[in-house]
């Protein structure tokens, strides 16, 4: 009935516009959690269970090269420009107070401290600092969430750090001419299929062996990487030959705080050698010093005592918040826990070491 009465009269060639289409808040899993389908693209990419549980409730899905994975494209900010959106935490759209506005006030506020107070000036950060800071961030969370709690710690230690550390370093040399970052192009896609294509380089990376591991696998993984602004992989030259790779993550800016995560990985037959104890610290410089990067940061397996040393060689410590063990579940990270440098204590010439 509908289409005869379309196809009536001289106004059949404008189509009555369709009724929006309205779907679920949630999607159900089969072990019983849910899928909100309210959140912000910003709260991380589905799981294989979770892309598998909206296909089949017709829930339509984009790929998001920011972060890497498929989201729900029906997300209130799933379609912001990835090169100007930064993605608001859910916590700014569900209460009064702005968490970024609010990170950006704390010291004003007196949260934790003034800028000029002696506990927070400390060239080695005191338990007491850590134990205000940490306060802050608690009480921050419990009222507006875990990912907004992120937020204010890092702006809480930049600001600290950077009241007690404003001055030039000259930087150091380099690492050595043996070492050197390039973008990856299809020229690339059989050495990335070799090195890549291998379960073992993948046990402690927190996405899963894409199995099969195929040219087309390599192919569309450099086309992602060369796409957009918000991750820059760069694959790892020793003498000219890719051996692994460095990528920098963007995070989006809270109180003119500008933090990246920082990931690497290398191919199996150069474990073993020292090559990423020299190549991290080289990079690490590459991020701060080209990027402007306030704080950058690297999620380590739990196991994977080799990472974490070479992160602690380059200058990372150990960097937890209280809500820590929730965000890294949020992010499907749930064995992973992070290591950080900040670029205001950073030793700019570390990557002047060749330390094994």
């Amino acid at each position: 009935m509908r289409r005869q009465r379309l196809r009536k009269g001289p106004s059949s060639a404008r189509r009555a516009p369709s009724p929006p289409v309205r779907y679920p808040d949630t999607v159900e899993l089969p072990d019983g959690r849910s899928i909100d389908l309210l959140r912000s693209r910003w709260d991380g990419v589905l799981t294989p269970d979770e892309v598998s549980a909206c296909r089949s409730a017709g829930i339509p899905l984009a790929y998001d090269c920011a972060q890497i994975g498929w989201i729900p494209a029906i997300l209130p900010d799933a379609h912001d420009d990835l090169a100007d959106s930064v993605g608001p935490p859910r916590a700014a759209r569900h209460s009064v107070e702005d968490p970024v506005e609010a990170a950006a006030l704390a010291f004003s506020h007196r949260t934790v401290g003034r800028p000029a107070d002696p506990v927070l000036i400390s060239e080695e950060p005191s338990s007491a600092h850590r134990s205000r800071i940490a306060t802050a961030v608690e009480g921050f969370m419990r009222r507006h969430g875990v990912r907004a709690a992120d937020q204010l710690h890092w702006a809480l230690h930049v600001a600290a750090r950077d009241a007690a550390f404003e001055r030039d370093v000259e930087p150091g040399e380099g690492a050595g001419p043996s070492f050197s970052f390039r973008r990856w192009t299809l020229a690339d896609v059989p050495v990335f299929v070799r090195l890549l294509g291998d379960p073992d380089v993948w046990r402690f990376l927190p996405e899963p062996y894409p199995d099969p591991f195929t040219e087309e696998t390599a192919r569309n993984l450099i086309e992602v990487g060369g796409f957009g602004f918000h991750h820059i992989p760069m694959a790892v030259e020793a003498d000219g030959v890719p051996v692994g790779q460095c990528l920098l993550r963007f995070d989006p800016p809270a109180a003119e705080v500008h933090a990246a995560e920082v990931a690497y990985w290398l191919g199996r037959d150069y474990w073993g050698r020292g090559y990423m104890s020299r190549i991290l610290p080289r990079f690490t410089r590459f991020c701060f010093e080209w990027h402007g990067v306030d704080v950058l940061y690297a999620w380590i397996h739990r196991d994977h005592g080799a990472s974490r040393r070479v992160a602690e060689r380059a200058g990372y410590v150990r960097d937890d918040f209280p809500g820590e063990g929730d965000l890294a579940a949020s992010l499907d990270r749930r064995d992973f826990v992070r290591f950080a440098a900040y670029r205001t204590t950073w030793d700019t010439n570390r990557d002047s070491s060749t330390t094994e």
